[in-house]
């Protein structure tokens, strides 16, 4: 992937444990709208350790998949972990394949770490084939909500942001895809907000919901540095202590775009 300054920190085996838990909770809630095929030859873009990829192959027998990453490191963590992924580096804004070479491209939180998403969706543009489609979810950090109020937490959203914003990407892009999708010269695309919440109506979603922010914010120390371990060690306790409370919930809206060329 082409990125700014990535906040998860390095690919050590505590991230790459990390990316292969948030694959399957992911998956849970976007694969129903990737639309695959047996045949059909599709790009996993920033695919990173492969744990996107080796779920659309679980999920889509038959289908022609590569995965493209700019992160060596990820890359090699790819071809250990998951060696029926063929994998190659190449940056996203350059993609080293031809014109409508894709039926269909599937990126999952690779927007927010870039400094400009044009460039990145008109190569997507010219990969595809016609007719193709491409499948995205990307992030909006504002929708984030805990019912009670966790304020550790709350101030450690707005300290990643900022430290993502700071390294030129943008945490709220998942507001603005129609735009971004416009300028690259789509024409046909939908743009979905996702609402996510969890709650005592479902115990085991709203844990998975707290344990995929809790795993995020474990992983902050490298990008928020030494002096914020205190505050992110309060903010896990919080996010972790909210599905034995009564009336409490997790909120959060990914956008899910598709556009076809």
């Amino acid at each position: 992937m082409s990125q700014a300054g990535y906040v998860h920190g390095g690919t050590d085996a505590r991230e790459v444990a990390r990316l292969e838990k948030q694959a399957d909770f992911t998956a849970s809630f976007t694969f129903s709208s990737v639309d695959l095929k047996p045949g059909q030859r599709v790009l996993d873009l920033a695919t990173g350790v492969g744990a996107m990829g080796a779920r659309l192959l679980r999920t889509a027998p038959g289908i022609q998949l590569v995965g493209v990453d700019l992160a060596a490191g990820q890359l090699a963590a790819a071809r250990q972990n998951h060696p029926e992924l063929p994998v190659l580096r190449g940056n996203a804004i350059r993609l080293p394949f031809r014109d409508a070479t894709f039926d269909r491209v599937h990126c999952s939180w690779l927007l927010e770490h870039v400094p400009d998403p044009v460039p990145v969706l008109r190569e997507v543009h010219r990969v595809l084939r016609p007719g193709g489609m491409c499948h995205f979810i990307e992030v909006d950090n504002a929708t984030f909500h805990a019912t009670p109020a966790c304020p550790s937490a709350t101030e450690v959203m707005r300290r990643l942001n900022e430290a993502q914003v700071k390294g030129g990407g943008d945490p709220f892009v998942g507001r603005h895809l129609e735009k971004e999708f416009t300028a690259a010269g789509f024409t046909r695309f939908r743009v979905e907000r996702r609402p996510l919440v969890g709650d005592a109506s479902d115990p085991r979603f709203f844990q998975a919901f707290v344990d995929e922010f809790a795993e995020i914010f474990e992983g902050l120390d490298e990008s928020l540095g030494a002096e914020a371990l205190p505050l992110i060690a309060n903010a896990i306790t919080e996010l972790r202590r909210l599905p034995q409370l009564e009336g409490s919930s997790l909120r959060y809206t990914p956008s899910i775009a598709r556009a076809w060329r």
